[in-house]
């Protein structure tokens, strides 16, 4: 991510089109849940405005007209954007925003990206490695954490997530006992 780009928020990849009327599919790098705030409304229908970085890093506006959400995907609408040609123009950009607060205990995918993560027990903290990748299962995200050849699926439950710092990239867990 270049350094132009470091006040965005990146909410997933433009992977192909949809019909032809110029809608857009999206991989998403959040997990579904994250698109819907308290009474049902999505992120993005919050924001409307994002900008399409393509994969030089070069980012322009654009206006969401309509987004949906079907078999694990979201479907996006732009302002501008009504054939599929325009449509698959936009293959392989990237759908940012730029960076919103978050509710306390909430933290962007992309800020947790690299932390070093520390299990707390009876003699102190112990590295346990660096969160190499997040993904959802449904009822709660799991952290990726890898150490050189291990790497441990970690449960992203604020019963065992003690401390996030930003800051100095550091998370501090406690492990339980199956892992």
């Amino acid at each position: 991510m270049g350094k132009e780009n470091k006040n965005l928020v990146f909410l997933g990849e433009i992977v192909n089109t949809q019909g032809r009327e110029g809608e857009v599919k999206l991989i998403s790098y959040l997990s579904l849940s994250s698109f819907v705030t308290r009474g049902g409304r999505s992120l993005l229908e919050k924001i409307k405005n994002v900008y399409l970085v393509n994969p030089e890093g070069e980012k322009k506006e654009a206006r969401i007209l309509n987004l949906r959400e079907q078999k694990g995907f979201i479907f996006l609408k732009f302002a501008g954007c009504d054939t599929i040609g325009q449509a698959d123009q936009l293959k392989k950009y990237k759908v940012a925003c730029k960076r919103l607060p978050l509710a306390k205990g909430a933290y962007y995918v992309q800020d947790l990206m690299g932390m070093e993560v520390f299990a707390k027990d009876r003699t102190g903290l112990r590295r346990l490695g660096k969160i190499v990748d997040i993904f959802g299962t449904g009822a709660n995200d799991i952290y990726v954490i890898k150490e050189e050849t291990k790497e441990i699926l970690f449960p992203a439950l604020k019963k065992l997530v003690k401390e996030i710092n930003i800051n100095k990239k550091r998370m501090i867990v406690d492990l339980p006992r199956e892992l």
